[in-house]
């Protein structure tokens, strides 16, 4: 896993999200995999935490600094590439049936501000959030993406508010995940 220094990585002003994305419904059977063991929720724990090392935010995090979605949904976007070959999704496939890795999202309210962390088994980026319903400036903290490890990703918001919208693109799906959260403030 590579590390990538935040220090001279300025902030930068993200698209708004846009309301008006369809929700788009998952071909996937969640059934299986919804019931989280208390291993699992072990591991993601602990990957998060040597993942905000990694980040430099180190330092005790209590229950309250810890916000999780209240709402989560996957939506249409615009792709890059719509060309996606029968073998790309059976790779995907193939990866996600082997060794489990670590999958979670989460905000992390610091005194400085908010700090969004996400993982799971392709490489993320944030594409578009708004704070409050207005635009906000975000950057990088860490970013790493490894066969065997997954997709990690630490991503520093400017400013604080109440509500926080945020959407993910994972690897080069058609689709990004929208994550609200609210109550933050």
């Amino acid at each position: 896993m590579t590390e990538q220094s935040s220090l001279n990585i300025p902030y930068e002003k993200l698209p708004m999200v846009d309301l008006t994305a369809p929700k788009v419904m998952s071909r996937r059977n969640r059934a299986e995999n919804s019931s989280a063991t208390q291993e699992s929720i072990s591991q993601d724990a602990e990957d998060a935490k040597i993942i905000l090392r990694y980040a430099g935010l180190e330092g005790n995090l209590t229950p309250k600094s810890i916000i999780e979605a209240d709402e989560k949904y996957m939506i249409g976007t615009q792709p890059a590439n719509t060309a996606t070959t029968p073998s790309e999704s059976l790779n995907i496939d193939m990866r996600q049936k082997s060794v489990r890795k670590p999958h979670y999202t989460r905000l992390l309210v610091f005194g400085s501000g908010l700090v969004f962390q996400a993982a799971c088994c392709l490489p993320l980026k944030v594409i578009a959030a708004s704070l409050d319903g207005e635009t906000v400036s975000g950057k990088i903290l860490f970013n790493s993406y490894a066969e065997e490890c997954g997709g990690k990703l630490v991503y520093a918001f400017m400013g604080k508010g109440a509500e926080l919208i945020v959407d993910i693109k994972r690897g080069e799906s058609t689709r990004s995940q929208r994550l609200i959260f609210r109550g933050i403030a």
